[in-house]
């Protein structure tokens, strides 16, 4: 428990940071992260808070929505970045995961939809990919490391490695090894704060850029 409060409090630093540069500047120089941000904690802390008051809630369709959210912000992410085919592409993969979760499974139960999961993971190492693509294809001056979008594209790409692993046998763990279960568990949250720590050097990137 105590690693997902850690989580959950740092989630606060990039979303501060965030908040700080839409003010000095636009939210619109940062691609609205901080919408994506602010939704995600308010998402966790809910979720955290509910579980508090009773452990046996599920809190299945709201994360069914908040994946389906995260797929339409990444796309509106990408869109502004991608060009020619990769675009096309990303919005194909957009089009076939929205699909997928709305036909294919339950995304209105309250219980965990495994299938969601998976799918939110390939949208974000299809499109997290597609960008390492192009970035290779339309080689530039600057180093890679200085545009915002490889850390955040990096941040999907390890978050997704790790969640398909951790949501394909959730279900079989749950019954059989929740011990195991439990250590996937604290190992999300500790991938987490990698995530959002790299969201925040993402943000000093964007500061760097505005302040050229």
């Amino acid at each position: 428990m105590l690693i997902g409060i850690i989580y959950k409090i740092i989630l606060l630093v990039p979303l501060v940071k965030s908040f700080y540069l839409g003010r000095r500047s636009s939210f619109s120089a940062q691609n609205y992260i901080f919408i994506y941000l602010l939704l995600t904690l308010v998402n966790e802390w809910s979720s955290f808070i509910r579980n508090q008051l009773n452990p046996d809630v599920k809190v299945g369709i709201q994360y069914h929505l908040y994946f389906i959210f995260c797929i339409l912000f990444f796309h509106f992410f990408y869109s502004y970045r991608f060009k020619y085919l990769f675009k096309k592409i990303s919005t194909g993969v957009t089009i076939l995961s929205l699909s997928y979760i709305f036909f294919f499974t339950n995304f209105l139960e309250n219980d965990f939809d495994k299938k969601i999961g998976i799918a939110i993971t390939l949208f974000y190492i299809i499109v997290s990919m597609l960008w390492f693509c192009q970035k290779i294809t339309f080689f530039d001056e600057y180093r890679i490391t200085d545009d915002p979008t490889f850390w955040i594209s990096t941040a999907l790409l390890m978050w997704s490695c790790f969640f398909i692993f951790r949501v394909t046998p959730m279900f079989f763990f749950a019954k059989n090894d929740n011990e195991f279960l439990q250590f996937l568990k604290v190992g999300q949250n500790i991938i987490n704060i990698i995530m959002y720590s790299m969201f925040y050097i993402s943000l000093i990137k964007y500061e760097k850029q505005v302040n050229l």
